[in-house]
């Protein structure tokens, strides 16, 4: 297995095409993370089969979650730090899976000339390769809005996909090349890339705090919704959209996500 460790036996799998109410197999990247945690519950409970992957840090390797709760199940199958793996370890851990949601990324700026540059950027590579070589059907990519930082004000009256890229950090750089690895994929692959919103443990914390954190805030159920529409739906070949809430103060336009995915934001309180 090379420098990845499995923590559970890889479980085969068929292809099986994913309409709603059918199974499918799908492997998460970062799956210890707070989104990985939340989408993998969502996934698991409409009984789709999952493969988790995640970085072997001790504190992760020993909880396989995200979560305080000593009886929750782990997410993990498999141990591994992208960034140092083979494409074709990771195409063997993708192996009968139809749809890849890769959510692995590093985000500190202390990090940014080292694994930063190793996990957002030669790790993204590596997953579409290895989904490649897998013979997967999709891949669902998840950049940042921290890739259109500063058009606020700038845009008017939301800010689109349409409208460019504007950085003001490493992350956000490493974003967007992720993004255009995904776009140089859909050759092959059926790509999505996401700028994802605000993701934290507290949904009400985006409306006590206010200011940009409510403004770009990505509730827990819609990250539920979107990642599901992301499996169940149908697009041709690359979708590029942000995906957040419905918050009042909003300034991203959620488009063209809202139509192709035919996702819908909770109403927002």
């Amino acid at each position: 297995m090379g420098v990845c460790q499995m923590n559970h036996a890889m479980r085969s799998g068929h292809e099986v095409p994913c309409h709603r109410g059918l199974m499918a197999r799908i492997a998460i990247t970062g799956v210890c993370g707070l989104i990985g945690g939340i989408v993998h519950a969502d996934l698991s409970a409409s009984s789709h089969s999952l493969v988790g992957i995640d970085r072997p840090t001790d504190e992760r390797l020993a909880r396989g979650r995200n979560v305080d709760d000593p009886n929750a199940p782990s997410r993990l199958d498999h141990a591994c730090d992208i960034s140092q793996s083979s494409v074709e370890d990771l195409a063997e851990m993708f192996d009968g899976c139809q749809y890849i949601i890769h959510l692995a990324a590093d985000a500190d700026p202390s990090n940014w000339q080292m694994s930063m540059l190793e996990i957002n950027i030669g790790g993204t590579w590596k997953v579409i390769e290895a989904a490649k070589k897998a013979s997967c059907k999709r891949i669902i990519i998840a950049s940042s809005g921290l890739t259109q930082v500063g058009l606020e004000g700038r845009v008017e009256p939301l800010i689109g996909v349409e409208h460019g890229v504007s950085i003001d950090s490493p992350y956000g750089m490493t974003k967007i090349i992720g993004e255009v690895l995904g776009r140089s994929a859909a050759k092959v692959l059926e790509v999505i890339c996401v700028r994802i919103g605000t993701v934290i443990p507290d949904d009400d914390e985006h409306k006590r705090r206010g200011g940009r954190l409510m403004a770009t805030a990505f509730l827990q159920e819609d990250v539920r919704r979107f990642f599901r529409a992301c499996i169940t739906s149908s697009i041709d070949g690359y979708l590029l959209t942000a995906a957040q809430s419905n918050s009042p103060t909003r300034f991203i336009d959620l488009e063209p996500g809202l139509s192709i995915l035919n996702w819908n934001p909770v109403e927002w309180d």
